[in-house]
């Protein structure tokens, strides 16, 4: 078993078309090719190691699933049988806790990048806040699939990260965004310095959140706060998953939580048994 040949041969041929770069994963993966086979006793070393260099169980477990793909992978396409230890092999991590902004920190969030006359960057949270977009989703977003009218934009399978299409409807604060950034006939959010859609909002939004007293803050808790009003509202965990693009709806029920009074109206039914 080479165990070099079919990380190779993964990259070139199961991830040569994707969005997202695993240099640093394969890095460190390179651990293992001092192996002629691969033992749950090696694996368990790995981890070992990767821990004693500081690195958290969530970011071991995404690696070990880059290294599991590269198995399944040539397992599937190459004439050999041999077993995969790293299926059904994971670390136990730690819940995350996702943050949520109130509508409050939202606003001071607005006002400190508008404040600073960054009005793009404004859009950009405001559309976060109203769409639940990634943020990857947002900033490759064309005019083509932007659906004023029936107000609706698309986020295409090769750009969504379950790899489906996705159609998600605009309220009137997203319809105004979007009018105000119609500046460019292909870009929704345009840099005319590189003559190509902006790259990343991270910095000014770091700015801005400092600015506002919120940091720690990232642009992807945007996301959770969209999430996180519509749960509070009573919006049922099926129309939330399908608004944000989950595969499955176990992804959304991290949001369950903040609405237990819905849980209690359920209680109700119960007899009562004093």
């Amino acid at each position: 078993m080479n165990i070099k040949e079919i990380i190779d041969f993964y990259v070139r041929n199961g991830l040569f078309d994707s969005k997202y770069i695993y240099s640093d994963k394969i890095m460190h993966l390179q651990w293992f090719y001092e192996y002629d086979d691969i033992t749950i006793e090696i694996v368990n070393d790995y981890c070992a190691y990767r821990k004693l260099c500081g690195v958290k169980n969530s970011t071991i477990n995404r690696e070990l699933n880059v290294i599991k793909s590269a198995f399944n992978y040539y397992l599937k396409h190459k004439n050999v049988n041999f077993k995969n230890v790293f299926n059904g092999f994971k670390l136990f991590e730690e819940d995350y806790i996702p943050k949520f902004l109130n509508a409050t920190e939202c606003q001071k969030l607005l006002s400190s990048a508008k404040r600073y006359n960054n009005y793009v960057l404004h859009d950009f949270i405001l559309l976060a806040l109203n769409t639940g977009c990634r943020a990857s989703e947002l900033t490759t977003l064309t005019w083509d699939n932007v659906s004023l009218n029936d107000r609706f934009i698309i986020i295409r399978n090769s750009l969504s990260k379950n790899k489906k299409t996705i159609y998600k409807p605009l309220n009137d604060t997203s319809f105004d965004a979007l009018l105000r950034l119609k500046l460019h006939r292909k870009y929704v959010f345009y840099n005319p310095k590189t003559n190509h859609h902006i790259k990343s909002f991270r910095r000014g939004f770091q700015c801005s959140a400092d600015r506002a007293d919120l940091a720690p803050l990232r642009i992807h808790d945007l996301r959770h706060t969209f999430a996180s009003f519509l749960v509070k509202q009573g919006v049922p965990i099926y129309h939330v998953s399908t608004l944000l693009g989950h595969s499955d709806t176990r992804i959304t029920q991290r949001y369950a939580h903040l609405a237990p009074e819905n849980l209690h109206e359920v209680l109700k039914c119960l007899p009562s048994l004093v």
